[in-house]
């Protein structure tokens, strides 16, 4: 039995009359009776009776109705549902991100997005850094990732959507907060406080090989990995830490204040990273232009490309 002849069945069980089925189905009326003599003998009943010049469903025929009608429609909505899944309209997606940076970063604009871009498409997400998101898209255990760092992995696409530049988060209470500038050399002999290394590498290496260049050991006394941990510890004066102006404005709730470091010359990014073979999926393709929709950084670049200043300099360089 093929799914062809349960469609053939049905459409002569609604019109009653082998040739206005034919004509419905766009097809024979000689072959279409063959097929539904072949499906009564292979189910061994008779579906079909003689009435007038039309026909009429035996029992057996009535009952076989309502079953092909729901087997068709479950065979239409699993197709559907695979199209949608391969078009990027539905389905689950992961989403792999940074922590500590879902309300003050470029998350939520893009989960907001990607919302109303896809409202079918249901979303996870998953806290993990950025190291760990790039091995999680190697696995292929998540799609798309949102962290601090740009991969400098080929098989990795990324785009940077955000630029904060980093500074010294302290306590009011702290000696350096009378001043509305502070240099590297002012933390020598400061406790330092950093999240952990292993989940940001790359910030250890940066703020630390800074310092060095000029000429200062900075003392990490702890690597505090809950952020509201790190904060409390601030808060009371016990030590000093590194954070974005942006996350500040997060963390100036709890009287805290930030400091530019006018040596450090360090930004913290926001990056979307994605499989760079996944580049054509719809899901990824959607989530990308999201990301590009709400980015910041390149919104900040279109509205300079549209600054008649800028575009009065582009035509001057011509």
């Amino acid at each position: 039995m093929e799914l062809r002849h349960l469609r053939y069945f049905v459409t002569i069980a609604e019109e009653q009359s082998f040739r206005r089925a034919a004509e419905r189905l766009h097809v024979s009326q000689s072959p279409l009776s063959r097929q539904m003599k072949d499906l009564e003998e292979e189910m061994g009943v008779e579906l079909f009776e003689p009435e007038g010049r039309g026909i009429k469903l035996t029992a057996a025929g009535k009952a076989f109705t309502e079953r092909a009608r729901s087997i068709l429609a479950s065979v239409d909505a699993a197709v559907d549902e695979a199209k949608g899944v391969a078009e990027g309209r539905l389905g689950t997606v992961v989403i792999g991100f940074e922590t500590g940076t879902t309300f003050m970063g470029a998350l939520l604009s893009l989960v907001a997005a990607f919302r109303r871009r896809t409202p079918r498409v249901g979303l996870q997400l998953v806290p993990m850094s950025s190291v760990e998101q790039w091995a999680a898209l190697r696995q292929g255990t998540i799609a798309f990732g949102y962290g601090a760092y740009a991969p400098s992995d080929d098989a990795l696409g990324h785009l940077e959507m955000a630029r904060d530049r980093l500074g010294l988060l302290l306590s009011p209470e702290h000696r350096l907060a009378r001043f509305k500038k502070v240099w590297l050399r002012d933390l020598e002999s400061e406790r330092v406080l950093l999240q952990p290394r292993q989940l940001y590498p790359r910030l250890h290496a940066d703020i630390l090989t800074t310092a060095r260049a000029q000429g200062v050991t900075l003392h990490v006394t702890a690597e505090v990995l809950d952020l509201e941990a790190l904060l409390a510890l601030v808060v009371i004066g016990d030590a000093v830490t590194f954070l974005s102006e942006k996350f500040w404005e997060l963390a100036s709730q709890t009287s805290l204040l930030w400091r530019p470091v006018e040596d450090l010359h360090l930004n913290l990014s926001e990056v979307v990273t994605w499989r760079a073979e996944d580049d054509g999926a719809p899901v990824v393709r959607a989530l990308i232009e999201c990301a590009r929709e709400v980015s910041p950084l390149l919104q900040h670049a279109a509205d300079r490309a549209r600054s008649p200043k800028v575009a009065q300099r582009k035509r001057n360089k011509r």
